[in-house]
């Protein structure tokens, strides 16, 4: 889990819930709504094209499912 207030736009992170099984999705933080104190707006799917990942569009994402980093190894 990501503690909102360290998170900033850009960082790699990844989605995994309690209920999925051991599987997950890579993401990059897009947006940090300005009066949010538990969803930040991610980029989830963008065809690996990862340098334009403000180009596609976000899914606002509950921090309580979010790990840092993209080492899904590492939870």
């Amino acid at each position: 889990m990501i503690n909102i207030k360290t998170i900033k736009e850009g960082n790699k992170v990844h989605y995994r819930t309690k209920y999925n099984n051991g599987s997950y999705a890579l993401g990059i933080v897009k947006e940090i709504p300005e009066n949010s104190k538990s969803h930040v707006r991610v980029v989830f799917h963008c065809n690996n094209d990862w340098a334009d990942y403000k180009s596609y569009t976000a899914a606002l994402t509950h921090v309580n499912n979010l790990h840092l980093g993209w080492n899904v190894d590492e939870d």
